[in-house]
Order: structure tokens, then C-alpha cells, then sequence
């Protein structure tokens, strides 16, 4: 079995180190992590994709080894990160993935640069503005995409209060409820989580990721206003996780989108079914003409 070796680097942009992860050759996908994972969470993707692309996934700012900083969490300023990565490392057009949170941080990138992402996949969210704030409150069949938390976060202060010392069972609830196979985060894994939240700022930090929900519905709202994403857009669901809502809610933002469910796996499709995943990318991809 071959060994794909994954290199980390850490670079300046847009005023905060950037820590990324990187492996392969040929053209560029980038990977944009959700909360409460960070670039870690792409290692079992990037290793069934490097035989046909260089893969770059960064830690977005709070996360991993990047800045943790006060603020700077709405998604637009985190697109602008990326931006300053993407440059730096003169990347150029790249195919773009985003996961979670990273679902907005990739949409405001490529609301942007256009013309700089030849296609765009996006999995497990909904964004704010689009079906989000919809999700904030519970309702009596709880699921994924119906999720108390979601309001809670919003309130970076008292969530912190209530959940400081308390990181591990947070993690452990997150990955347990959400997936459709608990075996899919690795015992490993979910310890370097664990180390990476209690680490000094970064729980408020990933918090601020849902707080900044209010500045995120403005900004996807006024990105939508100047049109629908014309590079064509890949939905992505679990099919215990968003399944497919996650391409239906992107129907106001994209105009040549489809859809696809990951059986066999619930809101972390990547960790759960990495194979299935890392094979769904690479005939989206195959598809655009050289």
C-alpha cells in the first residue's frame, strides 16, 4: 500500500499565520474545514487524491495551527484569507471544496473571484441567509439540520461559560449525534481535537464562527444579490446529515448545480466515508475541460 506523505507550512496572509497542509501534483483543489474540526479532518481525502492533484488545506483562522484572533470570523474576512493564501502560493484557478462553515467562506470566495475557481463543492450547510437561521430553533424530530446549538453559539459568552471544562463531552456529543457512524471520527483524531479546542482562545474562536452568523447573512445576501454563481456547484450531503437539502438550499445561489447523497454517512461525510467522498470530488472535477 502506498503512503501518501501530507507536509504542513504556515504562511503570512491577510495579517494572521496560516498554518496548511499539502500533498500531490497536478492542478489545485483546496479544502475548507468545518468546526470543530480543522484540516486534519481532509488527511484520508488528500491521501485517495494525490496521484491527480496537488491538495491544499488550510486551518482557517482559530482553527488548528493558524491565528487565533479576536475577531475576523465572519466569512467574508475569512475568504479574504484565503485569498492571501491562495496568492501567495500563486495557485491561480484552483477547485474549491468547503465543509461545514467552510460552505460560507467558499461561497464568499467565489462570489469574488469568479474567475478564479473553476468549480466549486460544497457539503453540509446551509447558508445563513439561504435557510440557516431557519435551523436555529429545535424542533421535535432533532436532527443536523434543525439544531439548537446553532442559537446558542450565537452567544459566544455564555456558551463558553457553560461549556468550558466540559470541551471533551462537547466533542464527543458532536461526533456522536451527528454521524451514522460513530467509528468514523477515529479514537486519534478526536484526542487532537480535544487538545486543539482547549487550547487557550480557540474555544471563543470557533463560537465566533456562529456568532458572526448576523454579519454572514448580510454578506451571502448582498453577494446573492449581484447574481447566481455561474462555475458549475456540487452539493454534497450525508445521507443521515443534510442529505438533500444541502443542494436544494443552494438552488438561489448557483445557477448550474447539482446533487449528490453519501450513503452510509451522517454530517461528516469525509471522515465517515472518505473513499466515497474523495471519489465524488474527482469525477466533479474530471468533468471540467482542461
Amino acid at each position: 500500500m502506498t503512503i501518501t506523505k501530507i507536509l504542513h507550512d504556515k504562511i503570512h496572509a491577510n495579517g494572521i499565520e496560516m498554518h496548511y497542509r499539502f500533498t500531490g501534483q497536478g492542478a489545485p483543489i483546496v479544502l475548507l474545514h468545518g468546526w470543530p474540526q480543522h484540516s486534519l479532518m481532509w488527511n484520508r481525502v488528500m491521501a485517495e487524491l494525490a496521484d491527480q492533484y496537488l491538495i491544499i488545506a488550510p486551518d482557517l483562522r482559530g482553527a488548528g495551527g493558524s491565528s487565533i484572533t479576536p475577531g475576523g470570523y465572519d466569512k467574508r474576512t475569512m475568504a479574504r484569507d484565503l485569498r492571501a493564501l491562495i496568492e501567495k502560493l500563486k495557485l491561480g484557478p484552483v477547485f474549491l471544496v468547503g465543509y461545514d462553515h467552510g460552505v460560507g467562506v467558499a461561497y464568499q470566495y467565489a462570489g469574488a473571484h469568479p474567475n478564479d475557481v473553476r468549480r466549486l463543492a460544497l457539503a453540509e450547510y446551509a447558508l445563513p441567509g439561504f435557510g440557516y437561521e431557519a435551523k436555529l430553533t429545535p424542533s421535535r424530530d432533532w436532527d443536523v439540520a434543525s439544531s439548537w446549538q446553532l442559537s446558542f453559539f450565537t452567544q459566544p459568552d455564555v456558551a463558553e461559560m457553560f461549556i468550558r471544562g466540559k470541551e471533551r463531552e462537547l466533542l464527543s456529543w458532536f461526533f456522536w449525534k451527528m454521524s451514522a457512524n460513530p467509528e468514523g471520527v477515529s479514537g486519534e483524531d478526536f484526542e487532537e481535537y480535544v487538545r486543539q479546542i482547549i487550547k487557550p482562545g480557540a474555544l471563543r474562536a470557533g463560537l465566533n464562527y456562529y456568532a458572526a452568523v448576523w454579519q454572514d447573512m448580510d454578506d451571502h445576501s448582498e453577494t446573492a444579490r449581484r447574481g447566481k454563481l455561474q462555475m458549475p456547484v456540487l452539493g454534497i450531503g450525508g445521507r443521515w446529515g443534510f442529505a438533500e437539502k444541502t443542494s436544494l438550499l443552494l438552488e438561489p445561489v448557483a445557477q448550474h448545480l447539482s446533487g449528490t447523497v453519501i450513503e452510509g454517512a451522517g454530517h461528516w461525510p469525509a471522515d465517515e466515508r472518505p473513499d466515497e467522498f474523495a471519489r465524488i470530488l474527482r469525477d466533479f472535477f474530471q468533468a471540467d475541460s482542461p
